[in-house]
């Protein structure tokens, strides 16, 4: 309890998925997942017994409302509901099949009369997983995952937009500050 009557916590984010989503596309399966490794702080403006659960809300609003475009691209564009601001420092290809951006994540918004602040890594991972029917042509397999981008970029742009949706937070994460 801080002396004005609120109460502070802090959450850490672990470095494990917080959205995802998978569409399909055809012939591609695409998935994307969001990662963010950081720490939040949660301040509840009111000492309401009701604090620790008002703020646990509100952590689980951080993954909430997040939209990805631009995966066929150099540079994913990431927004949140919460009006977080997401900057790409970096894009690494994994093979066979994945190019990870990642960045650096400003997290701030009020939700009622709590407030969650505090800056994460992130990364988001982009797959997409070709079917392998007859009639189709069979993917080469090629372990370099920077040709697989390049042979998928034109489904890839072709997504726009996608929601993620938000994976439940870990309640007992959150720890009195």
């Amino acid at each position: 309890m801080v002396g004005d009557g609120s109460q502070s916590f802090r959450y850490r984010l672990a470095d494990v998925p917080v959205a995802g989503a998978t569409v399909d596309i055809g012939h591609v399966a695409v998935t994307v997942a969001l990662r963010l490794d950081g720490e939040l702080v949660v301040r509840a403006t009111a000492a309401a017994a009701d604090g620790r659960v008002r703020a646990l809300a509100a952590v689980r609003e951080v993954a909430a409302g997040v939209m990805v475009g631009g995966i066929g691209s150099a540079e994913a564009r990431i927004a949140a509901g919460a009006d977080h601001r997401f900057a790409q420092r970096g894009r690494v290809f994994h093979a066979p099949d994945t190019v990870a951006f990642t960045g650096d994540c400003e997290i701030g918004f009020t939700r009622g009369d709590v407030r969650v602040t505090g800056r994460a890594r992130y990364r988001l991972d982009v797959s997409a997983l070709p079917h392998r029917e007859p009639e189709r042509a069979p993917w080469d397999g090629s372990p370099d995952a920077r040709a697989w981008f390049t042979r998928h970029d034109h489904e890839l742009s072709a997504i726009g937009v996608l929601v993620l949706v938000a994976v439940p937070f870990t309640p007992g994460a959150l720890l009195h500050a």
